[in-house]
């Protein structure tokens, strides 16, 4: 009951239904979620899943909230809540002091935070010296500057009303950003796969932002030629998909990922998993493009990033120009956002999104039983035809147009033309192994 209070202490902070938080609370405590991954995953599911701006503020607050009380409820004291590195805490139920491995009951976090902590040491000048605590092997080159070329170009991001960082998140070309609301967003009128909320895009999707993303590659990844790691797949924070990823950063460093859409490891086409969903072969061509921005702590998502993991797992985000450093290899500035109900013409033509969809609309059909395939509903066309190369190439123009009227102010581009996606791992096997087309990088 103790867990379930805390727990539910945070949510009822958040703003969620109580319903959804009762049930959360009870989820996160049973007596089966004995894994603090797994027990973090499920609240950070249900809030990004089925809460919307209304519901929370910034996720960046509700990071720094949810980990230390989901932390201390599930694992009891760490050496992060106890503050108590290298010295003994009478009455604690876990120690952090040099003693602790003698006596087996040293707190979870110890080698993580403590060990971390001691790795200052001083010159023979006398001149401190702070390692980077972070987990990676073998290639000492990660911790300093590289001579891979600095790149900077605009990427784009579909988004829900909050306002949170790009940390640990993908971001997309036009090509790409287009094609993930084509495929995956404007097809309903519910929040969820599961139904969620009525009137609203899948996940809460309202606008369009757009980055001016500065980036350096490590020396280990420039040494086999490429600027850009593989993609990797960002849910809630976590990074929970692409081949060989713990082996990426740990020998590559925190770099920003990339990928072709239609050559792995998500899209692939062709793939049986294209054929089911339809999306193979692909739309938006070339011009579609996945990216991935490694924060802090990568491998736990939003509500469950530690102080120790992040003092472990630095993530590639840095203020100032990139060094190319493991953790330093890029920074981002916001560069504006287009609303979409105003790029497809709901609006000022319907009152919201809402009102749209309650009316029977649909921007875009893209199952039989909706209506007629391949068109939007009530007078809506902006994604008819998916697969028609000269349309889709229309609606790129469209949303940069959008972007340049706007913010007239502003570059138009940044040198996306010249700048490739050039990771080649999946063929030259650094990054694993996958069925991909013949065609290179």
């Amino acid at each position: 009951m103790v867990c379930q209070r805390q727990v539910f202490g945070l949510l009822i902070m958040v703003h969620l239904h109580t319903g959804l938080t009762q049930h959360a609370a009870e989820s996160v405590c049973s007596p089966a979620a004995d894994h603090h991954d797994m027990v973090a995953s499920v609240i950070g599911e249900e809030l990004l899943l089925q809460s919307n701006n209304t519901h929370f503020k910034e996720l960046s607050l509700l990071q720094m909230a949810a980990s230390e009380v989901v932390e201390e409820a599930l694992t009891g004291p760490t050496c992060s809540s106890l503050k108590s590195c290298h010295s003994y805490k009478p009455g604690a139920p876990c120690q952090c002091n040099s003693d602790c491995s003698k006596h087996n009951n040293c707190c979870p976090d110890f080698a993580a935070t403590c060990m971390t902590s001691q790795s200052h040491h001083h010159t023979p000048h006398g001149s401190s010296v702070q390692h980077h605590p972070t987990p990676l092997a073998g290639d000492a080159s990660l911790h300093s500057p590289s001579k891979a070329p600095l790149l900077t170009f605009y990427v784009y991001r579909a988004q829900s009303d909050s306002n949170y960082p790009p940390y640990n998140t993908n971001a997309a070309s036009l090509g790409g950003v287009l094609w993930y609301l084509h495929n995956e967003i404007v097809p309903y009128c519910h929040t969820t796969p599961r139904g969620g909320k009525f009137g609203f895009r899948r996940y809460f999707k309202t606008r369009i932002i757009r980055y001016k993303i500065t980036m350096r590659a490590t020396t280990p990844l420039y040494r086999k030629g490429m600027n850009f790691g593989v993609r990797m797949a960002f849910d809630a924070g976590k990074n929970t998909g692409a081949y060989g990823m713990t082996k990426g950063f740990e020998s590559y460093g925190y770099f920003v990922g990339c990928n072709i859409l239609g050559r792995g490891p998500y899209p692939t086409c062709p793939s049986a998993q294209g054929k089911k969903e339809g999306f193979c072969p692909m739309m938006y061509g070339e011009a579609a493009a996945w990216y991935s921005l490694p924060g802090q702590c990568p491998s736990h998502s939003f509500v469950s990033k530690s102080s120790s993991c992040k003092k472990q797992e630095p993530g590639g985000f840095c203020a100032g120009t990139p060094t190319g450093a493991s953790d330093c290899t890029w920074n981002y500035e916001k560069a504006g956002e287009v609303n979409i109900d105003e790029l497809v013409g709901i609006t000022p033509r319907f009152k919201s999104h809402y009102a749209f969809c309650k009316q029977g609309c649909l921007e875009y059909v893209k199952f039989s039983a909706q209506g007629k395939k391949d068109v939007g509903k009530c007078g809506i066309h902006f994604w008819d035809h998916e697969r028609d190369a000269a349309k889709n190439q229309w609606r790129i123009r469209k949303l940069d147009q959008a972007f340049k009227k706007k913010y007239p102010q502003l570059p138009t581009e940044l040198g996306e033309r010249d700048i490739v996606c050039d990771f080649k791992g999946w063929i030259t096997g650094e990054f694993g192994s996958l069925p991909m087309p013949n065609a290179p990088l």
